[in-house]
């Protein structure tokens, strides 16, 4: 049928997003082969589906691929870390994603790219719940890390790239994931209640961010794909995906905290300045640069203490409206299910047992 989802390609579909759309698509009765394509697939791997090695920056291996597995559903998801060198965000986010939207428009059995941008793609509004049409995007010449440009020129490009039918592209908007198997932002925050570091609070915690359950990101992808291949008229545009409820960062990590067993008591709380740590940041940073030649990055970085200060807040009306994505219906549940699975992984104890 027309809006049956067929081949489906997943780039990146061995991270953290890409597997677990992976997944999500497994169960989708219109999917008739998943393939996926990554630098190293050597984890997160599931059977029944085809895994490809391949570098979406040589841009005849993004040909070849497409003409080797006619996907009709592309899910872009591939990106470096934020700490990656600036040259390997510029040939992935930006020199990658042309390649691929370039074969997609050869491809006489594509129609549909979905492409995973960030919420760092977006200039900050502190106190400012941003909609599609008021948010703006970070260009080359912004004053922003390269993560956040790259993320942001891949974005405006995809949406420019729609040129129906022969493709149709959207963009969705993701901010920070949660969810089961987590070892970034879930494994990063639990590892600090072996160190009894959980406790400490960086900054004023006023600003608020939004944050979105791994599996509510994946089934938007898959909801914009069905809405593009039904005909609705969403190409071309860009849509904020979250859990639609905004909180301050520390908030978020002392509800993962308790849902774990380790409450953190407000009189617990130890409160350090945020310009000391950028500071401390920058220092690092400075020392790595000097003593490796900067082939090495230090974990903490000044522009990710730095983002803690504008926030990010934005509304899911449009994703709800157009493509009939629904938030969590109960964030402090998911949040609670998704500590006490990871501390039994991870194999933390609760607290007194």
């Amino acid at each position: 049928m027309a809006t049956d989802l067929g081949v489906v390609l997943v780039v990146g579909g061995c991270g953290y997003l890409g597997s677990n759309l992976v997944k999500t698509l497994q169960a989708q009765p219109t999917c008739t082969a998943i393939h996926v394509v990554s630098r190293t697939p050597n984890q997160n791997l599931f059977p029944g589906v085809t895994y490809h090695a391949g570098d979406i920056t040589d841009a005849g291996q993004a040909t070849d691929l497409f003409a080797q597995i006619n996907p009709r559903v592309v899910f872009h998801t591939a990106s470096p870390k934020d700490t990656a060198p600036e040259h390997l965000l510029w040939k992935t986010n930006v020199e990658g994603t042309r390649n691929l939207l370039k074969a997609a428009a050869e491809a006489a059995s594509t129609r549909v790219l979905v492409y995973t941008s960030s919420d760092s793609a977006m200039q900050q509004m502190p106190g400012v719940k941003q909609t599609e049409e008021i948010a703006k995007l970070h260009t080359e010449h912004s004053n922003a890390n390269p993560y956040a440009k790259t993320k942001a020129i891949a974005d405006a490009e995809v949406q420019a790239a729609n040129a129906p039918p022969t493709l149709i592209t959207a963009v969705l908007r993701i901010p920070g994931m949660y969810g089961e198997n987590d070892d970034n932002c879930v494994g990063t925050l639990l590892s600090t209640i072996r160190k009894g570091e959980h406790n400490i609070q960086v900054g004023d915690n006023k600003p608020v961010f939004e944050v979105v359950y791994v599996e509510k990101a994946c089934q938007a992808h898959i909801l914009a794909a069905k809405r593009i291949l039904e005909g609705r008229p969403v190409g071309g545009q860009a849509f904020f995906i979250s859990d639609g409820v905004s909180l301050p960062y520390f908030d978020f990590a002392r509800k993962l905290y308790a849902g774990a067993g380790h409450p953190v008591p407000s009189d617990q709380i130890k409160v350090i300045p945020l310009w000391l740590v950028v500071g401390l940041a920058y220092i690092g940073e400075w020392v790595y640069w000097i003593f490796t030649l900067n082939t090495k990055v230090p974990e903490l970085r000044s522009r990710r203490i730095k983002y803690l200060a504008g926030g990010c807040q934005w509304d899911v009306s449009k994703a709800r409206e157009q493509l009939g994505y629904e938030p969590v219906a109960d964030q402090d549940a998911v949040i609670k299910k998704v500590a006490q699975t990871e501390i039994a992984r991870l194999g933390i104890s609760k607290k007194g047992a």
